[in-house]
């Protein structure tokens, strides 16, 4: 057998036994008659090719004839194709030659000449030239007869094959036809009566997976990845036609068979396919080309009402259409899931003219809708439509979105609003409704596109009311008012919801929310935010909280009343705190001024629940309601000093942040900033706010900046450079009239570069600025970093004296970051004994362990080598129990696994493990294992020793 013949009987070795069993009789005189059948694309024709090859190498004579829908007409057209295939095929006995002349002869009028040679091809003589081949087999051949798409050929030539059948059974004679299951052709009697002739039936079927594998490493040459080839036959059902369609188009584009390259293998759609498949449908009734239609637009949907309205036929006729479907292998009967393959259903979409396809989307769409199915289901029919002009289908997309927002799911959301605005159709009302619903949809994800299509939307709204309505919606912290003069828009607004006069309970509720979201967005204004002060003043201690207007507006003056400095901690707390526990926890909340609150108790340090309501909100909210919650759990980490936190928390909210979001918001970026100054990479702050919408306009952004290059300055000892940063820094915030120092302390900064400088004067005066502007605010963790700061720059004792009350007063507070600081300073400080000072240094050590403050680990371990060293002290030796866990830890355990390891609890293996860090003077797991080799290898021996492990 040949290699082409190899690939071609795939699976085909039931049908080829079948052949040679039928061959093996007709050479001893039994003729027989083989039907093939299958469904469109199973290689019916290659398997008849390939049946001719194997015939003539045994010596077999061959008949061969076509049938096609372009010559159904044409008389005897088959039967042609058989005789003329004959005379060069078939080698017959001179005996019989010369009974077929004659009988050829008798039947024939006598003209002379060209006239005879004429009348011999004559369609009416094609039955007796056929005869006479079959009847002139040699007694030691056998004849092979093959009808490929027996279905097409004419009714006079169907007539003569019957006929020659009946009288097969004597002769050396095989005929194999093949039929196109499930053509209606099929159906007709001379077909039927030929199908109930046979004396054998092979069903061509789909590949399997081994026999698809087999055909695609034949085509490439080379064994192909698992990956690549499931997404093969997943793409053509193992049909060969379009399993071969597939192989084709990936070898002209020179695609390796890897797993890498199934995105481009589901990407194809071979024209020739298309092509092919139109053509067949072209060929088929049109009951059956409308249900393909309908089925191939309704894509996976299993509905046959919602299928047979669509496809305009009655239930019976759409039953037969199916029922001939399944034949063909387009469709499982039973369940009426579509088969063949993913790849042939699309090219089946494809083949459908384009304006007859949207007008069947839009029609399926409605049906749908209208049979109880989801809203989505029925609008996803509408979104391929390059354009609309359906208000049916405008309603349906909206419901759509509406549902999608219901699951947590704004992109698609805005999907469906998008293509419901390519409508010609909706003007006026409906476009400005479309436009408002898109922006609330996209501002969970693209905050800017929501922006632009809210102010988009502004002009054509008729009342005060709405365009109020319309503008909150926005996130006061999400936008930029320089872009698309939003600030200025939300002022018009404003005045004019006040111009209108009413008092009743929304529109008041909108005003106030209008009023908070204008004072969150003036907060850089000096003149304003003295206005916001006085706003707040009028609030009194006890401000109304039961409307989510009265909340937004209380955070939005607590904001202002935090960064002015112009209240104090204890008072602000006090506030937000009865504001969140009055606000249910949810992730709209961030396209509010509430975020503010919460980050005005950071800054209080007092924090308790403030977590929990975040988890809770984030549990559901699309990107930028993820990011924005991030970022205020970073505050909340660097609230309690855990730095590390903090940073994990942000770099996830930097991820959320992609293109479409198109950045995170300044308040995140500052965060971010902020976070990367307490983790001593300033360098990593520069970077973020200058790849983050860093303008000259955003004046916090822009002290960070000069703040973050201050810092580097200063770690290459260019402490003029430094100070110039810290200057500036200072200069910007004091323009807008942000004085509190929890938000960049600046001046304790200068303090040290004027100090470093031997400015001695100049330092004293900025740190105890910052002390006193620190002391109005009252947090804890913010005097104790600015009495650090004036006790570094204070000599002698009451510099130490200033530093013991920094540490006092941390004590107290919630930040461990800070507390480990001031330990580490104090224990610096030349005032400080040697014993305090190591006692000190090991507190800040286990401190900067816990809140994961590697940087000053790393300060403070050197510190305490320099110490040992110069007092040649012996390095303190691991207890049994600390080694054990040392080891464990080292061998790359788990903190849980060595816990279960020696029966103690996780507390006491952490415990432990700080311990070892402290001893070994190392910063954390890293360096465990090269240091118990270097320092404590006879005492791991001994233990081994001792317990005999």
């Amino acid at each position: 057998m040949r290699d082409e013949d190899s690939m071609v009987l795939l699976e085909r070795e039931t049908a080829l036994a079948k052949v040679a069993a039928a061959l093996r009789q007709a050479r001893h005189g039994r003729g027989s008659l083989l039907v093939v059948q299958g469904p469109l694309g199973t290689g019916k024709t290659s398997f008849l090719e390939a049946l001719a090859r194997l015939a003539r190498d045994e010596g077999v004579g061959i008949l061969r004839a076509q049938g096609c829908a372009a010559e159904e007409g044409l008389t005897f057209g088959v039967l042609r194709q058989l005789v003329d295939s004959g005379r060069c095929d078939v080698t017959a006995e001179p005996t019989k030659a010369r009974a077929t002349t004659a009988m050829l002869a008798r039947t024939e009028a006598e003209p002379s000449g060209p006239g005879r040679e004429v009348s011999r091809t004559a369609p009416e003589h094609m039955p007796n030239a056929l005869a006479s081949i079959l009847d002139a087999v040699p007694p030691d051949k056998a004849l092979l007869v093959l009808v490929d798409d027996l279905h097409f050929a004419d009714t006079e030539s169907l007539r003569t094959l019957a006929w020659e059948l009946t009288q097969s059974h004597d002769r050396r004679l095989l005929c194999v036809f093949s039929i196109l299951s499930g053509d209606a052709r099929a159906d007709q009697p001379p077909i039927k009566g030929l199908i109930g002739m046979a004396d054998r039936t092979a069903v061509l079927s789909a590949l399997g997976p081994s026999g698809a594998y087999a055909l695609i490493t034949d085509a490439f040459g080379m064994a192909a990845e698992q990956g690549f080839v499931s997404t093969l036959r997943e793409r053509s059902g193992g049909n060969p036609l379009v399993l071969r369609s597939l192989i084709d188009e990936v070898r002209i584009r020179r695609v390796s068979p890897t797993a890498e390259n199934t995105g481009i293998v589901r990407a194809l759609r071979p024209d020739y396919l298309r092509r092919r498949l139109a053509a067949f449908l072209r060929s088929q009734p049109a009951h059956l080309r409308r249900t393909v239609n309908a089925l191939a637009v309704l894509g996976r949907i299993v509905d046959p009402q919602v299928a047979a309205r669509l496809a305009g036929l009655d239930a019976l006729r759409y039953a037969e259409a199916v029922h001939a479907l399944g034949l063909l292998g387009l469709l499982d009967e039973q369940s009426t899931v579509r088969a063949g393959g993913t790849l042939l259903w699309e090219s089946l979409v494809d083949s459908i003219p384009t304006a007859e396809l949207t007008a069947m989307r839009s029609m399926a769409a409605e049906l749908l809708h209208q049979a109880g199915h989801p809203a989505e289901v029925a609008a996803e029919q509408l979104m391929p439509a390059p354009t609309l002009n359906n208000p049916k289908g405008v309603r349906i997309l909206r419901n759509a979105a509406d549902s999608a927002l219901r699951r947590g799911a704004p992109r698609d959301a805005a999907r469906y609003l998008r293509q419901a605005l390519l409508d010609s159709s909706s003007v006026g009302a409906v476009r400005t409704g479309l436009l408002i619903d898109l922006a609330s949809a996209e501002r969970s994800f693209a905050a800017t596109s929501a922006q632009r299509h809210v102010a988009e939307a502004l002009p054509l709204l008729h009342t005060a009311r709405d365009r109020a309505a319309a503008v909150v919606q926005l996130g006061p912290l999400l936008m930029e008012p320089a872009e698309f003069a939003i600030d200025s828009l939300m002022r018009d607004v404003a005045d004019d919801l006040e111009a209108s006069g009413s008092d009743d309970a929304p529109t008041m509720e909108l005003a106030l929310r209008l009023e908070a979201h204008r004072h969150a967005l003036a907060d850089h204004n000096p003149s304003h935010t003295s206005e916001a002060m006085r706003r707040f003043k009028q609030l009194g201690e006890s401000p109304p909280l039961r409307t989510a207007g009265q909340r937004e507006l209380l955070a939005s003056l607590a904001h202002i009343a935090f960064v002015t400095n112009g209240a104090s901690a204890d008072q602000l707390a006090a506030l937000c705190t009865r504001l969140l526990e009055r606000e249910p926890p949810r992730p709209e909340h961030v396209h509010t001024t509430l975020p503010l609150a919460v980050n005005v108790l950071a800054a209080t340090g007092r924090t308790v629940g403030v977590s929990d309501w975040l988890r809770q909100a984030r549990h559901q909210g699309g990107d930028v309601e993820r990011a924005i919650i991030r970022a205020e759990q970073a505050m909340l980490a660097l609230a309690s000093g855990n730095v590390a936190d903090a940073k994990q928390e942000m770099l996830r909210a930097d991820v959320l942040a992609g293109p479409e979001v198109s950045g995170l918001p300044a308040l995140c970026t500052a965060i971010f900033a902020i976070v990367a100054l307490h983790s001593d990479e300033p360098e990593l702050a520069d970077e973020f706010i200058t790849l983050h919408r860093l303008s000259d306009t955003h004046q916090y952004l822009a002290a960070l900046l000069h703040m973050a290059r201050g810092l580097l300055a200063a770690r290459h000892r260019e402490d003029r450079r430094a100070l110039n940063h810290f200057r500036t820094a200072g200069q910007r915030m004091e323009r807008i009239g942000w004085l509190n120092p929890t938000l960049l302390p600046w001046s304790s900064c200068v303090a040290l570069m004027h100090h470093r400088l031997g400015e001695y004067e100049q330092a004293l005066t900025a740190a105890r600025l910052e002390v006193d502007r620190a002391r109005t605010w009252g947090a804890p963790a913010v005097v104790g970093h600015a009495l650090v700061a004036l006790g570094r720059v204070t000599p002698g004792r009451k510099g130490a004296e200033l530093l013991e009350e920094a540490v006092s007063l941390l004590e107290r507070s919630t930040n461990s970051h800070e507390l480990c600081r001031a330990l580490y300073i104090l224990g610096c400080h030349a005032e400080t004994d040697r014993t305090r000072s190591t006692r000190l240094l090991k507190r800040a050590y286990d401190l900067g362990v816990q809140c994961g403050a590697d940087w000053m680990v790393q300060k403070i371990t050197a510190k305490l080598q320099t110490a040992r060293a110069s007092t040649r002290t012996a390095h303190p030796r691991l207890t049994r129990s600390e080694l054990r866990v040392a080891q464990l830890a080292a061998e790359g355990h788990s903190n849980t696994e060595i816990s279960k390891e020696l029966g103690i609890s996780s507390r006491m293996t952490e415990k432990h493990l700080t311990q070892c860090y402290r001893k070994l003077g190392i910063p954390g797991r890293r360096g465990l294992s090269a240091a118990l080799d270097k320092q404590f290898g006879q005492q791991a021996e001994s233990h081994e020793a001792q317990t005999g492990e």
